[in-house]
C-alpha cells in the first residue's frame, strides 16, 4: 500500500521514498505527501527499511562465502607446503642413509679382504672402519624410527587394527628374512658347516647368529615390535595437552634406553642366549648376538620424535610458525649441538683403537660398542653429533643439488644424488646383497687378505653396481598368472 501512488505529477511517499534512490535514511526521512496516507507511508518506510538489511545480509553473505573459499585455499596451500616439506626430509633421510650403505659396504669389503694391519695402521681404511662401526647401525635406527613412526606407530593416518597389523607383520618379517639369509650365507658358503637338519634348525632358531648381519638386522623388528605395543600409551601422551606430561614421556622414551644399558645379565649360555638378542650379557656362546636391541630404542626413539617434530611444524608451515617456537627452538639446537660436541670427547680419546669391536676403559667411564658390556651410555651419546652434523650436511646437499642451474654440471650431479638416495630406499636389498657376496668373497681362512684401499673401493662399487642391476632386472621382471 505504501507505493500506490496518485497520477499526474503529484508525487506520493513512495516516489519520495523512491527519488532517494533507495536510500533507507532519506526514505526514513521522506514526508507524506498529497496522495498517500500517513500510514501508507510509514509502511512503504518499513518496506525499505527491510529492504535495505536484506542487502546488507546478502553482501555479508556473499563476503562470508567468499571468505570461506579463501580459507579452504589456504589451508590447502599450508597442506601442500607441509607435505612439500615432509617429502624433502624424507628424501634427505634418503640420502643420508645411502651415504652410511656406501661406509657400511665399504667397511664390510675391509674386513673381509683387506690385511688387518693395513685396517688399522693404515688412515684411510682405519677412519672407514671407525666411522662405519660408529655411524652406520644407530643412523639406520634413527631412521627408521622416522620411517616407523609415520607409516605404523602414529595416528596421522588411520587405519584398520587388521591393516595395521598386516603393515608392521610385514616390515617386521623383512629383516628377519634378511638375517636368516646372511646367517645361511656365512654358514655355508664361508665357514662350511654341515648340511644337516640339526645346524639349519639352529640357524633358523637364531640360536647360531652367523656372520655380522643376523643380530644387526634383528635388532630393527625387535624395536619397532617394542614400540608397537606401547603405541596407545605413546601416542596418549606425546599428544597430551599438559605440556609437562609431554616433556615426561619425551625423558621417558630417551632416557628409558639408556637406563637400559645397566641391565647386563650375567650369563647368556643355554637358553639363555636369547636374552642377548634384548640386553647385554657378560657370559656368551660362540655365534652369540653382538648387539642387543633395547638400549638401541634411544636411537629408534630419536627418529620417532624427529618425525613429531616434523609433523607438528608441517601442520603450522602455511600460516606460519609461532615466534617462540622458531626461536626457542633455534636456542634449543644450538644447546643441544654443543652438548653433544663436548659428549664426542670419550670417543676421540679411544679414536686409535678398532670401533668394530671396542672395550676400553676411560676417565669418564667405559666406552663399548657392544660384545659383553656394550653398549655403553658414552657410546651411544658420543656418536650423536657426528650424526647430526651428517644429516645436516645431506639435506642442504640435496637441496642445493635440486636447486643448481648450471648446465654442464647440474645434470650429473642431480642423478649422482638420485643414486645416492636411491641407495638409501633400499637398504636392506643392498645389505643383503653385499653380505652373500663377501661370504663367498672371504679367504681370511687360507691367510689371504688381496685388496688395498683402491681394491677395497674397487669391490664396492663393484657391489653396489650388482645389486642395482639385480634391482633393475627385479622392477623389469614379467608378472605371470593373476600377478
Amino acid at each position: 500500500r505504501g507505493l500506490k501512488s496518485h497520477a499526474g505529477p503529484r508525487a506520493s511517499c513512495a516516489d519520495s521514498q523512491a527519488g532517494a534512490g533507495g536510500d533507507v535514511r532519506a526514505a526514513a526521512a521522506a514526508t507524506p505527501m498529497d496522495g498517500g496516507s500517513s500510514e501508507d507511508c510509514e509502511e512503504g518506510r518499513a518496506l525499505l527499511v527491510a529492504g535495505g538489511k536484506l542487502s546488507s545480509y546478502t553482501s555479508a553473505l556473499q563476503e562470508a562465502t567468499l571468505g570461506k573459499t579463501a580459507l579452504k585455499a589456504i589451508e590447502a596451500r599450508r597442506q601442500h607446503e607441509g607435505e612439500v616439506l615432509a617429502r624433502t626430509v624424507s628424501r634427505s633421510l634418503d640420502v643420508f642413509k645411502g651415504v652410511l650403505v656406501f661406509f657400511m659396504t665399504f667397511a664390510h669389503v675391509d674386513l673381509a679382504l683387506m690385511n688387518p694391519v693395513l685396517q688399522f695402521y693404515s688412515t684411510a681404511p682405519h677412519f672407514i672402519g671407525n666411522f662405519a662401526a660408529g655411524q652406520c647401525f644407530l643412523g639406520f635406527m634413527l631412521a627408521y624410527g622416522f620411517s616407523c613412526d609415520r607409516a605404523y606407530l602414529s595416528d596421522a593416518k588411520r587405519r584398520s587394527a587388521a591393516e595395521q597389523l598386516h603393515r608392521v607383520a610385514r616390515s617386521a618379517l623383512l629383516p628377519v628374512f634378511g638375517a636368516w639369509i646372511c646367517s645361511f650365507a656365512w654358514a655355508y658358503i664361508c665357514f662350511k658347516f654341515p648340511m644337516d637338519l640339526k645346524t639349519t634348525m639352529a640357524i633358523l632358531s637364531f640360536r647360531l647368529a652367523v656372520g655380522n648381519g643376523p643380530d644387526f638386522l634383528l635388532c630393527f623388528p625387535i624395536c619397532l615390535l617394542t614400540m608397537f605395543l606401547l603405541r596407545p600409551l605413546l601416542n596418549r601422551e606425546l599428544d597430551h595437552g599438559a605440556t609437562t606430561r609431554r616433556w615426561f614421556a619425551v625423558a621417558v622414551l630417551l632416557g628409558g634406553p639408556l637406563l637400559l644399558t645397566r641391565v647386563v645379565v650375567q650369563d647368556c649360555t643355554g637358553m639363555r642366549k636369547y636374552l642377548n638378542y634384548f640386553f647385554e650379557c657378560n657370559a656368551r656362546e660362540l655365534w652369540s648376538p653382538n648387539l642387543p636391541a633395547l638400549p638401541h630404542l634411544l636411537y629408534f626413539n630419536l627418529g620417532l620424535l624427529l618425525s613429531r617434530c616434523l609433523g607438528a611444524c608441517t601442520s603450522r608451515w602455511g600460516s606460519g610458525l609461532p615466534a617462540q617456537w622458531t626461536v626457542g627452538g633455534g636456542v634449543a639446537a644450538v644447546v643441544v649441538t654443543i652438548t653433544l660436541m663436548f659428549l664426542t670427547r670419550p670417543l676421540l680419546v679411544v679414536w686409535a683403537m678398532n670401533y668394530g669391536n671396542l672395550q676400553a676403559q676411560t676417565k669418564w667411564g667405559p666406552v663399548a660398542r657392544g660384545f659383553s658390556g656394550g653398549p655403553s651410555p658414552l657410546w651411544l651419546l658420543g656418536n650423536l653429533f657426528v650424526l647430526e652434523v651428517l644429516l645436516i650436511a645431506c639435506f642442504v646437499a640435496q637441496q642445493w643439488v635440486e636447486r643448481m642451474k648450471v648446465p654442464a654440471i647440474g645434470p650429473l650431479l642431480q642423478f649422482f644424488m638420485n643414486e645416492v638416495e636411491h641407495l638409501g630406499a633400499n637398504v636392506l636389498l643392498y645389505l643383503v646383497v653385499a653380505d652373500i657376496c663377501l661370504a663367498g668373497l672371504y679367504r681370511g681362512a687360507q691367510g689371504q687378505f688381496p685388496l688395498d684401499l683402491s681394491g677395497g673401493f674397487a669391490m664396492t662399487i663393484g657391489l653396489i653396481l650388482v645389486t642395482r642391476f639385480l634391482f633393475f632386472l627385479s622392477s623389469t621382471s614379467r608378472s605371470v598368472g593373476g600377478g
